[in-house]
């Protein structure tokens, strides 16, 4: 009956059908691109100098492969409540503070074991405190983010010596949270900007702590107009990981490389950059009683090519062709390869159709599991305005992974309806 109803379902949405958070964005070619400030288009309600918007969601989920699992997949119904709150205070012409909070709560239907605090509260990457402050021509920005998530792909958990226990955990449950501050310098065309930060990663669950750690970064971009549609900029970063238990490896890695990002025409952009990388990690990490590291400090080029067209002013869509140099919570890092590209029609003024379809190539460095992949991620939504205040999107996203580590391939449909209220 649920296989009917998504069926149904789904062929309405291809019938009559923005990518949402349902579909992942692409990584970052490269660290020496600065943390972007949460920004909202509007606030609704203002209280002397301080304006608060206040979001209002609920969500109903299909998903066939809650636990993302090659051989027990957990298929259940979830419900999704949640709210999005933000609050700008001006202190002065000079001085505004910003909080933001996202948050949902998810009730499994089906499978009552899953309810647990643990498994059920997300918090978005959206969640965050900022304070800025203008000096002159100089902007500076105090900032603490913070995400706490469970989703379980590309997890295991592992014991404290090492030795992997469970290679298709239901949740993998961690923290994310990052503190930093940043500044912004302009000089005419000219703008230096730079990120000292500290991100920790860790895990209230003993199974993953393995996965606890530090990074610091220090990032420098130099931009320059060259031209009202032609900016050129060049950047570099250092970054370190320092875990706290003797399981992975501690790191370190070298960017630097230019960018640019071209109006060709009042209908086509072209953006590129170019990443030079040098790596190198420690050696002596246990993974199952043997050790492996990374001698050889690799050094790679990582890169973006993003084209992007408006044919009209009802239609647009974009081509990425990216590589990217990621850290691997079971490896050193992993170099990903991938295509996508997404296409957005508005319809008629109330309704806009979404799709895209990508397509990824990841390699281990090799640790706690190989987990060498082919991953498709096809993705199609709508939004839909149902009134000044209401909007609703049906989203439907199918990812398809084939990977050499066992355990480790799964396929995985979701539906999910989304109503979010303005208030």
């Amino acid at each position: 009956m649920i296989r009917l109803f998504i069926t149904s379902v789904m062929l309405l949405v291809m019938m009559a059908l923005p990518l949402s958070a349902q579909i992942n964005g692409t990584p970052d070619f490269a660290p020496f691109l600065l943390d972007k400030r949460v920004e909202r288009e509007d606030y609704n309600l203002r209280l002397g100098p301080v304006l608060i918007d206040m979001i209002g969601t609920f969500g109903v989920e299909f998903n066939d492969n809650v636990n993302t699992s090659q051989n027990d997949p957990i298929e259940d119904v979830i419900l999704k409540p949640g709210i999005s709150f933000g609050l700008k205070w001006a202190i002065n012409e000079d001085n505004d503070l910003d909080l933001n909070i996202g948050a949902e709560y998810w009730h499994y239907m089906d499978n009552d074991e899953l309810n647990e605090v643990s498994n059920q509260i997300a918090l978005s990457p959206d969640t965050e405190l900022s304070y800025r402050v203008l000096v002159g021509d100089m902007v500076f920005r105090v900032y603490d983010r913070i995400r706490y998530s469970f989703d379980s792909a590309d997890s295991v958990a592992v014991d404290n010596q090492g030795n992997v226990t469970d290679e298709d955990p239901v949740a993998f449950t961690r923290y994310n949270n990052v503190l930093g501050i940043q500044s912004e310098w302009f000089i005419g065309e000219t703008v230096f900007a730079t990120q000292l930060s500290r991100t920790d990663e860790w895990s209230p669950d003993q199974e993953f702590e393995y996965i606890d750690r530090e990074e610091y970064k220090a990032a420098l971009n130099v931009e320059r107009d060259l031209a009202a549609n032609f900016t050129v900029g060049i950047g570099t970063a250092y970054t370190t990981v320092d875990y706290d238990q003797d399981i992975n490896n501690d790191g370190s890695k070298f960017s630097i490389g230019p960018y640019f990002d071209w109006s060709v025409t009042e209908l086509i952009s072209l953006y590129a950059g170019v990443a030079w990388n040098s790596l190198d990690y420690d050696t002596g990490g246990l993974t199952d009683g043997t050790v492996y590291g990374n001698d050889d400090e690799p050094d790679d080029l990582t890169w973006k090519i993003r084209l992007r067209h408006t044919a009209n002013e009802v239609f647009n869509h974009q081509v990425e062709w990216y590589r990217a140099i990621t850290g691997g919570s079971t490896s050193n890092y992993n170099e990903i390869d991938g295509v996508r590209y997404t296409a957005s029609y508005n319809a008629t003024a109330r309704i806009r159709l979404d799709g895209t379809v990508g397509y990824e190539e990841s390699n281990s460095s090799g640790g706690l599991i190989n987990d060498n992949f082919d991953r498709w991620t096809y993705g199609l939504s709508t939004e839909l305005v149902l009134g000044p205040r209401l909007t609703a999107d049906i989203a439907y996203r199918y990812i398809d992974k084939s990977s050499d580590a066992e355990f480790q391939s799964y396929e995985q449909n979701q539906l999910r309806i989304f109503f979010k209220y303005d208030f």
